[in-house]
């Protein structure tokens, strides 16, 4: 394997890998300062199903654009949702 498809390779995990630690902790960091500004029950709760439903969704999304024809059929499906607006 050459050196910088091997270097490809590994920042493109670090990349994704980054992106859901980032989506995990942001929201994380979003609930708790949500719930320090305001007391209301159902922010609290949306809040909390972002965090404990959303970004543990989104992790295998993230991760499987890693592959080629996710990327692949991901740009023809918003090349295609593009082209109807």
């Amino acid at each position: 394997m050459s050196s910088s498809l091997s270097k490809y390779k590994t920042f493109s995990t670090c990349g994704s890998l980054l992106c859901v630690v980032s989506l995990f902790y942001g929201t994380d960091l979003g609930v708790y300062l949500s719930s320090a500004v305001t007391h209301s029950p159902q922010e609290s709760s949306i809040a909390s199903v972002m965090y404990t439903v959303v970004a543990p969704m989104l992790n295998p999304f993230i991760n499987s654009l890693r592959n080629k024809d996710m990327k692949g059929a991901l740009g023809r499906l918003l090349s295609r949702s593009a082209s109807y607006s």
